[in-house]
């Protein structure tokens, strides 16, 4: 993963995230990837609703995770998300999910841009959401 990070999303972990080890289960990783996400659309200008409402959608395609170390309920993590490939038709973003300085797990995620019919788009390059990938 590049040393360049484009969001961080501070998360606290819930009880219910953790599995009867006490320790996060595996699914929840993916959902604070999700978290993260939205919060970088947020911060980039362009949040998810809107972009729905001009009739974006940014579905899942691809994703992995791999773990490192184990989290617990009571500890905060930061997800940090930086953009790995960016075209008109889809976003490529990699994460760092960290307990203070360390890291305890990696990931991928590759998003399509299609239409609400679930028709893939190639986002035109004065539209506002490619305008603001350019820029971050």
């Amino acid at each position: 993963m590049s040393d360049a990070c484009d969001h961080v999303e501070t998360l606290r972990v819930r009880y219910s995230d953790t599995d009867a080890q006490g320790i996060v289960h595996h699914s929840n990783y993916f959902r604070w990837l999700e978290e993260s996400r939205i919060g970088w659309l947020e911060a980039i200008g362009q949040p998810y609703g809107q972009l729905t409402e001009r009739g974006i959608y940014l579905p899942l395609t691809a994703c992995s995770c791999t773990f490192q170390a184990p989290v617990y309920a009571g500890e905060r993590v930061d997800v940090h998300l930086s953009l790995d490939e960016v075209t008109r038709a889809r976003v490529d973003l990699t994460y760092e999910i960290l307990r203070s300085e360390q890291v305890t797990a990696t990931a991928a995620s590759t998003h399509a841009y299609v239409d609400a019919a679930g028709r893939p788009l190639r986002l035109k390059r004065d539209d506002p959401f490619w305008l603001a990938l350019q820029e971050d």
